[in-house]
């Protein structure tokens, strides 16, 4: 059983939760390289955009098909056992990439490979991943705990495409993706020195796998704010995947600045989610609320982002945008916890990582129609208009349910 609030440290004296935070950190960093030591990689062997879609796809696919399994798995099964065995086995597979290229084997083949059965370890990593942070560091804890996640998380990726170009010029894309392998390999044995279980102490599930799917649907369904909560965030999520896309094509296309300030301007946002975390953990006590405020914020500066031409403005409203998505993100994954039972956090967490990995290349295919027939700065404005409009929507919704959700006003405190 996880001890008093009162009779614990911090969570940054917390020895299990800094073990798993670090290994999510040297993962997120990882991911960050690959993500852009990957695509320069594929265009390097094949020169190919058709490639670099297809491996992008077979890496995407595994969580349409499996997700809502794994999420069923992550219920039944022991969650530390999935994620090491997930971890280990995504740092093989990718090390396979380097070792290609020591060998003097074809690199593109590989690639192929390994796409999708490093696609299916992550949807098994995921779902066990997200939905053993309440029993690592205890409902109360959930919000710090998500927050200071979020921190690692947007510290590897403000680092990450930065060390990739480094390392792509000095030593090739191949052989930087075994950097990748290796924060796998410390993502592992993180876990193994955490003492503390990672699931509530639950009997095995008699049910059938089809059962345990149909449970977690079920109990969705039924319960209205949930359920209100994660259509609005998989609304949110389908409006802005693309923004990254859609602001790169406003900032060198419509304005025609160099990628220097894009970079700057990216890195303005990554900073902005960086405050975005730190302030989440202070504005828990109305997490629904708060989670809306979040996506006004990001909706705001994405129509100021359309209108102007300032730099200066430009990377204020970035900076904004990033804190709004963060704190949303963040105090949404804490209320989704805070709302569900330990025996079907897995379920209820892939469910929702199924709609927004779903709804992505839609969304994405529609942006990119989107520009063009139009522009950046038109496109960007669509986003945030509709995220304002969603927002008032589910505000509404929130506030005829407010006798429930006063329930859960102060989670994660």
């Amino acid at each position: 059983m996880t001890a008093p609030a009162e009779a614990r440290p911090g969570l940054l004296r917390d020895r299990d939760f800094v073990l798993f935070a670090s290994g999510q950190g040297a993962s997120a960093l990882g991911d960050a390289l690959s993500k852009t030591a990957l695509p320069l990689l594929v265009l390097a062997l094949t020169g190919s955009g058709l490639h670099m879609g297809a491996i992008a796809m077979l890496s995407a696919l595994p969580m349409l098909l499996f997700g809502v399994q794994a999420g069923a798995l992550a219920d039944r099964l022991d969650r530390r056992r999935m994620m090491l065995w997930s971890d280990a086995g995504r740092a093989v597979l990718v090390a396979l990439v380097p070792l290609a290229v020591l060998l003097d084997v074809p690199v593109l083949p590989v690639l192929y490979a390994i796409a999708f059965p490093i696609g299916v370890l992550f949807a098994v990593f995921e779902a066990a991943c997200l939905s053993c942070i309440p029993a690592l560091v205890g409902r109360d804890r959930l919000g710090e705990a998500n927050s200071t996640l979020a921190i690692g998380n947007a510290l590897g990726y403000m680092i990450g495409p930065s060390l990739a170009g480094v390392l792509v010029a000095g030593f090739g894309g191949a052989l930087t993706l075994g950097v990748d392998a290796v924060t796998f390999a410390v993502s592992a044995l993180t876990l193994v020195f955490i003492r503390r279980p990672l699931q509530a102490a639950t009997r095995p599930a008699p049910t059938s796998m089809r059962s345990q799917v149909r449970e977690g649907f079920e109990f969705i369904l039924g319960h209205r704010l949930l359920r209100s909560i994660l259509l609005y965030s998989t609304a949110v999520t389908f409006f802005t995947a693309p923004v990254v896309l859609c602001a790169t094509y406003l900032i060198r296309e419509d304005l025609g600045w160099s990628p220097t300030l894009l970079g700057l301007v990216i890195t303005a946002y990554a900073l902005g989610a960086i405050i975005g975390a730190l302030a989440a953990s202070r504005l828990n006590r109305r997490p629904v609320l708060m989670t809306v405020c979040g996506t006004v914020v990001s909706g705001v500066a994405l129509l100021v982002l359309a209108i102007t031409a300032s730099l200066p403005l430009i990377l204020c409203v970035a900076l904004l945008a990033g804190a709004g998505e963060a704190v949303s993100a963040i105090l949404y994954t804490t209320l989704r916890a805070h709302l569900t039972p330990d025996e079907l956090l897995g379920r209820v967490t892939t469910t929702a990582q199924v709609a927004t990995f779903g709804l992505r290349p839609l969304s994405l295919l529609v942006a990119g129609v989107a520009l063009e027939a139009t522009s950046g700065a038109t496109t960007v404005a669509v986003i945030g208009v509709l995220c304002l409009v969603v927002s008032a929507v589910f505000g509404g919704v929130a506030w005829s349910i407010r006798d429930k959700s006063t329930q859960t006003e102060e989670v994660g405190r």
